[in-house]
């Protein structure tokens, strides 16, 4: 599994172009890495809180528990498989999620 807070390299790349352009603002750049951190570090955190829930259901042979909380992973992930775009000033940094 890929570490939670790394970064996928096209976004870095999408952040650099619009680090180098001259219209935008210092402001703009790090508002959207940090955007782009805290979704990351979202996804990741209630992937991996419900993965750990569906095992704790597992070892406790709860069925209906763990119906409910795969059923919410699974969405959790579909929602997210087409990735995100995140905007700021009219700038837009699409996230990827694996």
């Amino acid at each position: 599994m890929k570490e939670p807070f790394a970064i996928d390299k096209n976004v870095l790349k999408q952040l650099h172009i619009i680090n180098s352009l001259e219209v935008r603002t210092d402001l703009t750049v790090q508002s959207l890495y940090a955007r782009a951190v805290l979704t990351y570090s979202s996804y990741y955190f209630k992937e991996q809180y419900l993965r750990k829930q569906i095992d704790l259901s597992l070892e406790c042979r709860n069925k209906e528990q763990f119906y409910i909380l795969s059923s919410e992973l699974s969405s959790h992930i579909e929602s997210h498989k087409n990735g995100k775009t995140i905007s700021e000033n009219g700038y837009n940094l699409f996230l990827t999620f694996h």
